[in-house]
């Protein structure tokens, strides 16, 4: 697993990262929400999806007056599925900060945004779209 934290500066806005995140971070992660503002039906739910470790799956939670993201990108069963996860939960991310910001999601600045949030992720995600790099990291983490 992998943990990633940026910053989109021109929102001043901090993402964290979990990729290929199996059960055994689930306290971690369920810290990180319930810091992030996260709680109630929204936490047992995060809490459940995490316990009950499927693959291809996520989390993203956004505290918008906080401008506070956290994102989790469960172990994939593919490199395919892993792109399908990933951009699923950066279109989540996406949306939120263009919702707290009033960005037009069919204008320029969302698409930049879009642009943004994938330059910053790409270099912990190449990783996992890559099959022998996802293989070395598998082999490392046995």
């Amino acid at each position: 697993m992998i943990v990633q934290d940026f910053w989109l500066k021109r929102y001043k806005w901090h993402v964290r990262v979990y990729y290929s995140v199996h059960r055994y971070r689930t306290e971690d992660i369920v810290r990180d929400l319930r810091d992030a503002g996260c709680s109630g039906g929204q936490l047992r739910r995060a809490w459940d999806s995490l316990r009950e470790g499927d693959l291809n799956t996520g989390i993203t939670y956004s505290n918008f007056a906080r401008r506070d993201t956290v994102m989790v990108i469960s172990l994939a069963s593919t490199e395919a599925e892993f792109l399908n996860s990933w951009t699923h939960e950066m279109q989540h991310l996406c949306r939120h900060v263009a919702t707290a910001f009033g960005i037009d999601p069919y204008g320029e600045e969302s698409a930049y945004l879009a642009g943004d949030v994938a330059q910053e992720m790409f270099t912990a995600a190449r990783k996992f779209l890559c099959r022998h790099c996802r293989e070395e990291l598998e082999r490392d983490a046995a």
